[in-house]
């Protein structure tokens, strides 16, 4: 009987570690983020972050978290300084020992980092800045234990976006959080237009800042029957109606427009240029169309009606 029940638990083993894992999907509207992941990992998220345990073997964890910042729009508009010392103090010496303090039943703990990688990689067509670091933990009545960390930081919709995948030294499963990065989609955080109810695509995506859309205009303009065109001696932004009868002039920097050079129009927000992209206050300028421009928060949607 003992041989029976041996042999159906080998049996057992082999089935489970041959099967295939599930994937879960994460869909977070908070974040605007959705992606998949293992069944392997269990998730722990809350009201601070989206978090995952390995479940096999309680020494590995992916944290993402994510911080409102109004230029973060672009990878380029965020200076690498700025990245470096937000992972810097974020992993420092002393806040990994005081994670690990608290996670030990205040036991004294110390760590000290071995080394420090950083650098800029791509992933599904995302710039991520990357920060790596190895440490030792250190205390009393234990034997020092090695870990290592790697966070990938990237600015999309107006938020900084961090991930972050860390683990001892007897486990590895580092692809299973490049997955997640190859796959993570920031469209349900996107800024979305419509106009006369058809759904538009700019080739960049509309920003929100101080509470006010600006789009990348071109797409816009277009598609309600102006031309664009670009005055770089006077930094003039200049859009023309198909029968020449409305001419809109935005300067960039400046919160005053013009309409057929006579009627002045205040803008809250004043043009800008990000990425090589124009970048104008699309209610400003969608009524100074005579347009009626409506949000639809719940649905990121500014609706446009002509």
């Amino acid at each position: 009987m003992k041989k029976i029940v041996s042999i159906a638990m080998v049996i057992g083993l082999i089935l489970s570690l041959s099967i295939t894992g599930f994937a879960q999907t994460i869909d977070n509207k908070e974040y605007g983020i959705s992606f998949t992941l293992s069944d392997d990992w269990t998730n722990k998220s809350d009201d601070d972050g989206i978090a995952f345990d390995y479940r096999w073997n309680g020494y590995e964890y992916i944290y993402i978290n994510a911080v409102d910042n109004d230029i973060a729009y672009s990878m380029e508009l965020i200076d690498e300084k700025v990245l470096k010392d937000l992972c810097k103090e974020m992993h420092s010496d002393w806040n990994l020992a005081s994670n690990l303090r608290k996670a030990n039943n205040n036991a004294f703990v110390t760590v000290k980092t071995n080394s420090e990688i950083e650098n800029y990689e791509y992933y599904n067509d995302t710039k991520y800045y990357r920060y790596e670091k190895a440490y030792t933990a250190s205390a009393i009545g234990y034997y020092d234990m090695s870990f290592y960390l790697t966070t990938y930081v990237t600015a999309k919709n107006g938020k900084i976006y961090l991930f972050t995948y860390e683990r001892n030294n007897d486990a590895n499963h580092f692809s299973d959080f490049v997955n997640v990065l190859n796959n993570v989609s920031f469209k349900n955080g996107e800024v979305k237009i419509e106009i006369d109810g058809e759904r538009i695509y700019p080739d960049t995506a509309p920003m929100l800042i101080d509470g006010r859309t600006l789009v990348p205009i071109r797409a816009v303009a277009e598609k309600m029957g102006y031309s664009v065109a670009w005055d770089n001696e006077n930094q003039l932004v200049i859009l023309t109606s198909s029968n020449g009868k409305t001419i809109l002039h935005f300067e960039i920097g400046s919160n005053i427009a013009l309409k057929n050079l006579s009627k002045k129009i205040e803008l809250d927000v004043p043009a800008i240029i990000v990425g090589g992209r124009t970048y104008l206050p699309l209610r400003a300028v969608a009524e100074a169309m005579d347009a009626k421009v409506n949000w639809n928060g719940d649905e990121r949607i500014v609706e446009i009606t002509q």
